[in-house]
């Protein structure tokens, strides 16, 4: 992939991309009861990629079939001065490609000066004013750590053969108040007009990952009801708007699925693709869909991290002032996995 021009060129390039494994891939979504690799972070840092760029990575991990979902900067490889990663020499394979990321910043606009985000923070703190500051965006390029000799292995954690509900969601069906009942159904939902979520019994999943990234799914569902972020969720199903809602949830829940105790399988993020390859060609046709779609499931991800007591309160609430606020919609409709 060549450096991106500009925002609209990356996004493009991404939509396109998505829309083709869709439509190459083929498969159709296999129900995980009788449901890999987790989120894309910094080699060196450990930090997770959030939003596009967490999707656009996971993306090319499956196209180009990486097993790894550490990504390292050409400065983090080069490391001359041994602080990235001290006795390792790394060097990137012969015929790699980058593949780039976003990185958005604030840019003073009278000094013309780039600033980190800390620096930001610590300039309004010293009395600049948000007015004073417009963002801008570069494009850095990264290589997957398949690209790289000389890494460690990535230590995987171990997979639980029982199916139990996570930590991570039984905290999430407490602090958003969305009990989740495992009545032994044949059929995975969250129903706005009970606001429960229902769920066949945790033992006829395939496994640990199935179970708990189903319940993701519609807890992420759940995040849009009227009293907690709103969204438009009254469509009947196989509508546009339901499938577009069918969308976010599949994407949040790709997202929190990396803070489960288990990884999914290179099949399993397969079925996340599949289940929502039938967007392909309106993705095609409007790659803004895919970028709204992102954004609208990174509010639905940062709501549930919050909840999770992942992301403190305060961070959540800045995040939420950038947000555009909806208008109320009729809610009470069922949204079945």
């Amino acid at each position: 992939m060549a450096r991106p021009q500009n925002k609209e060129e990356f996004r493009r390039t991404m939509a396109e991309e998505f829309a083709r494994v869709l439509e190459e891939k083929g498969g159709a979504w296999k129900q995980e009861w009788s449901g890999g690799m987790s989120a894309p972070r910094n080699g060196v840092t450990n930090g997770q990629y959030r939003g596009t760029n967490a999707f656009w990575l996971s993306l090319v991990s499956m196209t180009e079939h990486y097993t790894d979902p550490r990504w390292v900067t050409s400065i983090q490889v080069n490391d001359v001065k041994h602080r990235y990663h001290p006795g390792e020499h790394w060097h990137i394979k012969a015929g790699s490609k980058a593949t780039y990321v976003e990185y958005w910043y604030p840019l003073e606009k009278n000094e013309f000066k780039a600033y980190t985000w800390p620096e930001y923070r610590e300039a309004l703190r010293n009395g600049k004013s948000e007015e004073d500051f417009s963002l801008t965006v570069r494009y850095t390029p990264v290589f997957n750590a398949n690209q790289i000799e000389g890494m460690k292995p990535l230590e995987k954690a171990d997979v639980n053969p029982d199916v139990t509900m996570d930590e991570l969601v039984k905290t999430l069906s407490e602090t958003m108040e969305v009990e989740i009942l495992t009545d032994g159904g044949d059929k995975a939902y969250y129903s706005g007009a009970q606001d429960k979520i229902h769920l066949p019994l945790p033992g006829t999943f395939t496994d640990e990952y199935a179970f708990n990234s189903t319940a993701l799914h519609e807890l992420a569902h759940a995040t849009g009801a009227r009293k907690r972020l709103d969204r438009p969720m009254a469509n009947l199903f196989g509508s546009d708007g339901y499938a577009y809602e069918e969308l976010i949830a599949e994407i949040a829940s790709c997202f929190m699925g990396a803070d489960l105790q288990v990884m999914p399988t290179e099949e399993q993020l397969d079925n996340h693709m599949n289940y929502v390859r039938s967007w392909a060609q309106g993705i095609r046709e409007n790659p803004d869909i895919l970028v709204k779609a992102v954004r609208d499931a990174q509010q639905a991800t940062t709501y549930m991290e919050v909840k999770a007591g992942m992301l403190p309160e305060k961070e959540y609430e800045r995040i939420e002032r950038n947000t555009v606020e909806m208008k109320p919609r009729e809610r009470g409709v069922d949204l079945e996995r």
